[in-house]
Parts: C-alpha cells; sequence; structure tokens
C-alpha cells in the first residue's frame, strides 16, 4: 500500500464510527448482526456520490458500489447524513473495498465497517440492503458474517473485467455466501453472471446498472434521437 493508502485507511479505522452502542455481534471477529432484509431497489438508482445533487432524491434509491471516497462520509459523519438519508427511497449500502491485496487487517475493518454502517442504518429506520463483498479464499469464512438470513443482498461485477483469478474467486465467495446466509434476493450491479441464475433458480435476481452501463445506454439513447 503506499503512504496515502495507508494514511486514507487509519483515518477512517479510528474515526468516530456510525454507531458505538451496544448491538449484537457475531463471528470470528464480532460483526453486527443485521435484521432480516426483504427490500428490493427500484430503478433508477443511482450512485451515492450523487446524492447531495439530486433535489428529487425521494424519488430514487441510491448504491455504494463506487470509490470508497465517495461514501467514506457514510461512517464518519453519520449523523450529519441521516436528513439527507431520510429523503430517499432506500440505499444499497456501505461498500468498502476487500480487494485480495490488502492485507487481511484491512480487509477485516473495512467488512466491519460495512457492517457498522448498515446496522445504523437499520437502527434509523432508512430502508437498506447490505452488500456481500469477497477478498481471497481466507476471508469466505468470515466475510459474510453478520449479514441476515434469509434476505436481499447486494453484490457487484465491477472491476472483474477479464482477471480469470478475480471470477474465480468471486464465484467462489457468492458460493459460500449463498450456502451461509442463503438470501432470498440477490442485487447485482454491473453485469449478471449467466450461471447464478442457472445455478440458484429459486433466488431472485435484480439488476442494476453501474455506472458505465448507464453512461453507455444514455449515449445510445442520444444516437437514437438523432434524425
Amino acid at each position: 500500500m503506499t503512504w496515502d493508502e495507508i494514511k486514507y485507511w487509519a483515518e477512517k479505522i479510528f474515526c468516530k464510527p456510525p454507531f458505538s452502542g451496544d448491538f449484537p455481534t457475531t463471528g470470528k471477529y464480532n460483526f453486527p448482526q443485521l435484521a432480516q432484509v426483504n427490500f428490493l431497489p427500484e430503478e433508477p438508482v443511482r450512485p451515492f456520490n450523487y446524492l447531495k445533487s439530486t433535489p428529487d432524491r425521494e424519488n430514487y434509491w441510491f448504491h455504494c458500489f463506487t470509490a470508497d471516497e465517495h461514501f467514506h462520509r457514510l461512517y464518519s459523519h453519520f449523523e450529519e447524513y441521516l436528513p439527507l438519508l431520510r429523503q430517499v427511497k432506500g440505499l444499497i449500502s456501505a461498500d468498502f473495498s476487500l480487494f485480495r491485496n490488502f492485507p487481511e487487517r484491512v480487509l477485516i475493518d473495512n467488512c466491519r465497517a460495512n457492517r457498522l454502517v448498515d446496522y445504523a442504518l437499520q437502527q434509523a429506520g432508512i430502508p437498506m440492503i447490505p452488500t456481500a463483498g469477497f477478498a481471497g479464499e481466507s476471508s469466505w469464512e468470515w466475510c459474510s458474517d453478520g449479514l441476515p438470513l434469509y434476505s436481499t443482498v447486494a453484490i457487484t461485477t465491477n472491476c472483474l473485467g477479464r482477471d480469470k483469478e478475480a471470477h474465480r474467486l468471486f464465484v467462489g465467495g457468492v458460493n459460500a455466501m449463498i450456502a451461509k446466509i442463503q438470501p432470498t434476493a440477490i442485487v447485482v450491479c454491473g453485469k449478471v453472471p449467466a450461471w447464478l441464475a442457472e445455478r440458484y433458480p429459486n433466488i431472485q435476481i435484480v439488476h442494476i446498472p453501474n455506472y458505465s452501463q448507464q453512461w453507455h445506454e444514455r449515449e445510445k439513447n442520444k444516437k437514437g434521437g438523432k434524425k
């Protein structure tokens, strides 16, 4: 990690968390245990960094499948964002990165930060869908801890690209997560893998476009409108 990255993560780890009271914990690293979630997002779904600039935010769901610094404020300044969050239809919650080249301590801290934000949102009564993320194989043991059973969860295929190892770890992580929490619905941001619905026909798969897909759709519509 670079020095700038170390400073960024240190700032996140040691800043005030979004929820500091007593809460139920679970798993090896005592992540907050979330209550059951059965929300499904309604289109259109916008990235979290558009929250403040969206005047009619009550008509939108928002997602955190964007750069970590765009939604870090959810962790560090949660109370300041509550008035805005109470106006939205719902939020696909924090997705602090679980890259496989991160030190394990950072991976654990990021996963815990995701659950803390999720739990704080639930306590505040904000419609929320938690995210499930995966790193290397060793993370599969704990990276789904705290996610609710028989619920809706969200994942993203962003950043997979043509990286074969990333795809292998993603497939393994998804399979491990499904075996552990048995979700009723999975929201996928980005390209939806064909195998997901084929392997798990009893799980509802909901697609939301990522930023790139939204951009290409806008460009396609622009060209289609030309005479």
